[in-house]
């Protein structure tokens, strides 16, 4: 049996009680030399991907070729190749094995004048049940083969299907897909009660008021399509568990509400709490978030709320797959992946970076040697030892969440986004960004955890995107949030059930907010100016002189102010001094004044130098502290711990004990 345990608040696999840290290798082009690399480094969980499809580059996902052949028929011998060859040069290791369940061209030749296109087409072949069928048996007939033949190398199963194997719908984007005559529309326009409803568009859903009220035709249609692809999610987990029966962990990368993509919306995934509840499901799996964050001078970050992983029981996985400066090479498609580090310790950093925020956050990993060859030197190989070594001497812990600030986002809320205003990511995105940098950690949570949360550690509580607030979560506010100060951004409570009100968000926060006349959102807090990416409509101000000022838009008008318990923000960018100055005024520990990034656990403060060279720390604890990459040690005196390196250094500091 396998299963996740925690030590001390530090997760480990459970594999028949020998336990393993979390962490683990990935690749496309599994190879006899990097597989070997992986096992030379101290890694003994790895992952298998079982595909015979191509990626959205072109090239194939996997080079050994497709299992599934036909209804009932299936071809194991690939797979038998693949694990013999895993098998032979990491002998030690225990296998994740991927499947990918998108239809194949068989299916597309059996059934040709049907939508067969799983790979860009997730939610209408969702309601597809020949392929469901098909698909439920070739995964249940495949776990029992692999459990009869490698069962006791195997520590866990993985389900993929969808865009990227993320299961993003690529439909609204597909100008070629007729949407007319599909099973999604059939359903909507019966669940709406109009046979003759036009068909939402790309095009129509972005169109129109820069929000879109969830009483609206387009709300409902989104929030059905979203529907059918976590439902299909917990159906082929429910099939793949009456052959595991638990005895094996299982997992899928899914749901993200964090993500760069001003696609998020549209892609079908806002549903993905019901995935994340699902008992079937134990790990949940998702790439470091991208761009600006994986620069030199970003800021690491993740794609998921990602402590409410935890809260719903599951293990959170966060992928490493970062381009080195080795991967500059054209893939057999012909592509070339051009977001490749420069230089090995531009690289080195970022990854620095990304390990620590994997031990803060409690959470597994796995480095993924994308299309072969990103870690094919030296230097690479010992920085992976090095991560590996560092990740499992803290595993002794202990470790636990050291936050007083709790962050809320609202997946339902998105749906409520027009693509154009991108509130979706200046909201979410753009605030977690700036809370990293404000020297005070926080814990991410989808709104709807609040009812089940101890908020007893929290002095602090932001809502980022609450314009959606059923009234079980108010009521949970004002149970388990009296004494706390409250933060909310643009439009919470918007929604009073018929329209979009601002007296109700004047109710929720007990400040007087007005639409404002013009849509010019530059606001001004000290010497830091912020402003919505794009005009949106309706925006507001406060007109309270009851209320205390904390910023002004550019011509005098008030758009964040606080009164009692409330802060309320028209302007949903808030930079990290703000947020940073919110958090000191509760009496929240603020560990890193640098702004340039920090994850902070009992265990450890790491602090990322993106912004500057001399840097002061404030431990909660005077004494000496050792940073674990150089070894170095630096002492805290009188609450400031100061050192001065190079832009972009990743610093990981623990406190010496006396016997030390």
């Amino acid at each position: 049996m396998v299963k996740i345990v925690y030590e001390k608040g530090v997760p480990f696999i459970d594999i028949e009680g020998k336990r393993f840290d979390p962490a683990a290798f990935r690749s496309f082009r599994p190879r006899p030399d990097n597989i070997s690399l992986a096992a030379r480094t101290g890694i003994e969980l790895m992952q298998i991907l079982v595909s015979g499809l191509p990626c959205s580059n072109g090239s194939p996902y996997s080079l050994f070729g497709n299992v599934w052949s036909g209804d009932g028929e299936y071809d194991f011998s690939p797979f038998d190749r693949q694990f013999e060859m895993f098998r032979r040069y990491a002998p030690n290791a225990y296998f994740n094995v991927m499947l990918q369940l998108d239809a194949c061209p068989w299916f597309a030749q059996k059934h040709p004048n049907e939508d067969t296109d799983s790979y860009k087409h997730i939610t209408e072949l969702a309601m597809n049940d020949k392929w469901k069928q098909s698909a439920a048996d070739y995964l249940k007939a495949f776990i029992a083969y692999a459990e009869e033949k490698y069962g006791d190398r195997i520590w866990a199963y993985s389900i993929a299907a969808g865009y990227s194997n993320e299961w993003f719908d690529q439909s609204l984007y597909d100008p070629s897909f007729d949407r007319e005559n599909t099973r999604l529309t059939s359903l909507w326009r019966k669940t709406i009660q109009n046979p003759n409803a036009p068909v939402p568009t790309l095009s129509s859903l972005d169109n129109g008021n820069d929000l879109r009220a969830p009483d609206s035709d387009e709300f409902r249609y989104l929030a059905l399509a979203t529907e059918q692809t976590s439902n299909l999610i917990c159906f082929f987990a429910h099939e793949a568990q009456k052959i595991l029966q638990h005895q094996k962990l299982f997992g899928l990368f899914y749901g993200y509400v964090v993500q760069r993509s001003l696609h998020q919306i549209y892609m079908n995934t806002s549903g993905y709490e019901t995935v994340h509840r699902c008992p079937d499901i134990d790990m949940l799996y998702s790439p470091a978030a991208y761009g600006h964050n994986r620069l030199l001078e970003g800021v690491s970050s993740y794609q998921y709320a990602v402590d409410s992983i935890g809260q719903n029981g599951k293990l959170y996985l966060h992928e490493n797959d970062h381009r080195t400066a080795l991967a500059y090479f054209p893939l057999e498609s012909g592509t070339i992946l051009g977001d490749c580090y420069e230089t090995f310790e531009e690289w080195r950093e970022v990854f620095r970076r990304e390990l620590c925020n994997v031990m803060q956050k409690r959470a597994a990993f796995w480095w993924f040697d994308f299309f072969g060859g990103y870690y094919s030197a030296p230097e690479y190989e010992n920085e992976l030892r090095l991560e590996m070594e560092i990740y499992q001497a803290l595993s002794c812990g202990p470790r636990r969440s050291v936050a007083e600030i709790a962050v809320f986002i609202d997946p339902t809320s998105t749906m409520c986004f027009r693509q154009h205003t991108e509130l979706h990511r200046d909201l979410g995105r753009f605030n977690t960004d700036q809370l990293l940098r404000c020297g005070a950690p926080f814990d991410f949570f989808n709104l709807n955890d609040l009812e089940t949360l101890d908020m007893r550690p929290y002095k602090m509580c932001v809502f980022l995107n609450a314009l959606l607030l059923p009234e079980k979560i108010k009521a949970c506010m004002k149970e388990k949030l009296a004494g706390k100060a409250k933060v909310f951004l643009y439009g919470p409570g918007l929604w009073d059930g018929s329209a979009f009100s601002p007296a109700a968000v004047s109710k929720l926060c007990g400040i007087n907010i007005v639409p404002r006349a013009t849509l010019d959102s530059n606001t001004r807090y000290l010497d830091e100016t912020y402003h919505f990416t794009s005009k949106i409509s309706p925006l507001f101000q406060v007109e309270d002189e009851s209320a205390d000022v904390i910023a002004r838009y550019a011509d005098g008008a008030i758009s964040c102010a606080r009164k009692g318990e409330v802060i309320y923000s028209a302007v949903g960018n808030l930079p990290w001094k703000l947020w940073r100055d919110l958090a000191r005024q509760e009496g929240i520990h603020i560990y890193d004044e640098n702004g340039g990034g920090s994850a902070v656990c009992s265990q450890f403060i790491a602090s990322y130098t993106t912004l500057r060279e001399d840097c002061e720390l404030h431990p909660k604890e005077d004494g000496m502290y050792k940073e674990i990459f150089s070894g170095k040690t630096y002492e805290c005196k009188n609450g400031s711990l100061r050192y001065s390196v190079p832009k972009g250094t990743t610093m990981l500091f623990i406190k010496e004990s006396s016997e030390d």
